[in-house]
């Protein structure tokens, strides 16, 4: 198993490594013929995630948002502007 110092994508996801494995896997999982790795690729997906994080080719904001668009089954419901015709009515 590689080793590789994480200091760099730690600091990239605010410190935790929970987030910062969540937000590797999250990524290593979105690799597609459209989504390509942003940086060289000679080892396994997670470690070239991990590499993208740490050298900041990548936002933890959009992964995060990435995967909770992916995994999120309810959506929550968009606020209608107030049509005043309408409340007038039921007044």
């Amino acid at each position: 198993m590689a080793r590789i110092s994480n200091t760099k994508g730690l600091k990239a996801v605010g410190g935790s490594q929970f987030e910062l494995i969540m937000a590797a896997s999250g990524r290593a999982r979105s690799y597609s013929a459209d989504n390509q790795p942003l940086t060289p690729h000679f080892n396994k997906r997670g470690m070239t995630a991990l590499r993208e994080i740490e050298q900041g080719l990548v936002a933890y904001d959009d992964i995060k948002e990435m995967m909770i668009n992916k995994n999120q089954t309810v959506r929550p419901k968009e606020e209608e502007e107030a049509d005043p015709i309408k409340e007038l009515l039921d007044n």
